[in-house]
């Protein structure tokens, strides 16, 4: 059953803000990881063709790469934007109750 109302609180917004930058972090470590390990590979374990494919293929999608990461980073920054915004909300309320 759907709920009429949405729930929100400083810690939930934190924990989104946190499970964003850990995915983010998460990404970019994999990324650097695989770029290491696609070096390696190309240059010793495989030679010629096979190296060149494989190293152009991974190249050619480092644009996207990289616009995942900033994505990520983005949505951490929003996320930030979002909690504070809540906050000075809350605040002000909190203060017009007064």
């Amino acid at each position: 059953m759907a709920s009429d109302y949405i729930e929100a609180s400083s810690e939930s917004i934190s924990g989104v803000e946190r499970e964003i930058q850990a995915a983010a972090e998460g990404y970019k470590t994999s990324l650097k990881r695989l770029e290491n390990l696609i070096g390696e590979i190309t240059s010793g374990d495989i030679q010629g063709d096979p190296a060149n494919d494989l190293l152009n293929k991974f190249q050619a999608k480092q644009e996207t790469f990289s616009k995942l990461a900033k994505t990520l980073d983005e949505a951490e920054e929003f996320m930030g934007g979002q909690g504070t915004k809540f906050n000075n909300m809350i605040g002000d309320l909190s203060a017009g109750m007064r």
